[in-house]
């Protein structure tokens, strides 16, 4: 029933910022190279479904593109999928897919689904999910909050701890986040390798007189070139054991 209207277009680092407006920062953040696009039309030329693959640093850097936004109903697509009402979100190897649809009547589950498994068929199978994400403790954890990023703008969209990075992040870091929920209030987890353990002593000691002065309340702690925080108020003895838990017992 779906045939594709065109032969595609591509976009490179300059291009993508015409071709999503607003939103491009994102892909960048995350070593954007490029997005191949093509849209879809059904028999009656009324609805589209749009695919766009886009290239990324690495397949780390796909999974976080991926991991950015993933609220949904996990699915069987690529290396991991999540759909929503009319669009489709993927990650495989170095790719992060999105097929969104419109101008369809009700729910594009099916036609939406069928799309991206097959462009996903087209993609290699690389690399797997970050490894700093298992350091994260499983109990409280909620799965679909778990991101993985380097930039402080991605940190700040999910928790904000300050418009000065002062975590340090950037290209050569890795960095996940998640969200746990204790009693009333939830906390945020967030665990930052770096490339040096020296560089992980200055960002834990900068980023730990920001918090006494005014920042975010947080726990901080360290352990070699890893810095971790739980960032919440009122965390008490829980916020202790959950950022011991994360640096294997020391805080």
């Amino acid at each position: 029933e779906w045939s594709a209207t065109g032969p595609g277009e591509s976009y490179d680092t300059e291009t993508i910022y015409s071709y999503i407006d607003g939103h491009a920062e994102v892909y960048v953040a995350y070593g954007f190279k490029r997005c191949v696009s093509r849209r879809y039309s059904n028999s009656d030329g009324v609805a589209e479904i749009v695919v766009d693959l886009f290239e990324m640093a690495s397949p780390a850097d796909a999974y976080g593109v991926f991991s950015h936004d993933r609220a949904g109903e996990v699915v069987a697509v690529g290396q991991g999928g999540v759909y929503r009402l009319g669009w489709l979100s993927f990650w495989s190897g170095r790719w992060y897919g999105s097929v969104y649809a419109s101008g369809i009547e009700g729910d594009a589950r099916d036609d939406v689904l069928a799309l991206a498994r097959a462009a996903a068929a087209t993609l290699p199978v690389e690399g797997e999910v970050p490894a700093l994400v298992s350091a994260l403790p499983s109990e409280g954890l909620d799965p679909a909050s778990v991101c993985f990023f380097r930039s402080p703008q991605i940190l700040n969209a999910h928790i904000f701890v300050g418009p000065d990075n002062p975590f340090g992040l950037g290209p050569e870091t890795e960095a996940v986040v998640g969200r746990y929920d204790h009693d009333v209030t939830p906390v945020h987890v967030i665990v930052v390798n770096f490339p040096s353990e020296a560089a992980a002593e200055a960002v834990e000691e900068r980023a730990r007189g920001r918090s006494e002065s005014d920042g975010p309340e947080m726990l901080m702690g360290r352990d070699g070139v890893t810095v971790a925080a739980v960032v919440g108020s009122e965390t008490g003895d829980w916020g202790e054991a959950l950022l011991a838990e994360v640096l294997g017992g020391d805080e």
